[in-house]
């Protein structure tokens, strides 16, 4: 079984960490919170951002 969910902050909500004690994969909110700003960057500048440098900023931010 799969658990997603939206919320990017905080990385860990209390419902994955339900689904993860009953044996779920989770997925968090912070890799959709990365790809929109990606796309949104792209969109206003033209330049192709680095995923994996906004990803380790926003987890080191967020605390995930």
């Amino acid at each position: 079984m799969v658990v997603c969910d939206v919320i990017p902050n905080p990385p860990r909500t209390p419902f994955l960490r339900r689904a993860a004690e009953r044996g779920a994969t989770t997925l968090d909110g912070l890799g959709m919170l990365v790809y929109q700003g990606a796309i949104a960057f792209k969109m206003w500048t033209g330049y192709e951002p680095s995923i994996e440098v906004m990803h380790k900023a926003l987890a080191a931010e967020f605390g995930g």
